[in-house]
């Protein structure tokens, strides 16, 4: 990732240096990776029998946050959909590390 960049650089440390731990993010991006840090523990559970399965992101949680962040949001809608699909693909990336 830092060897793409422009001008190329050299990564700061052997843990940057993994690219399966790292995201470059974007600068249109940032509300929404702020948000869904508010926001990522905030879900919808149920019972399997077993134990609690985390099925999906509180959604009234999510529009809070959007509506209170400081400064507001410009596109309330697209940052909705980005959180949410960034949570999805966590939950199903831990799935994939759980088996």
């Amino acid at each position: 990732m830092f060897a793409a960049r422009n001008p190329p650089q050299e990564a700061p440390c052997d843990t940057c240096t993994d690219e399966r731990k790292l995201v470059e993010l974007l600068p249109e991006n940032e509300q929404a990776s702020k948000i869904f840090l508010m926001c990522y523990n905030q879900c919808e559970t149920r019972w399997n029998g077993e134990q609690d399965i985390e099925i999906d992101l509180n959604h009234v949680a999510l529009w809070k946050a959007i509506e209170k962040f400081p400064g507001g949001v410009k596109d309330e809608w697209g940052t909705f959909q980005k959180v949410n699909r960034a949570w999805h693909f966590s939950q199903q990336k831990k799935r994939e590390r759980e088996g």
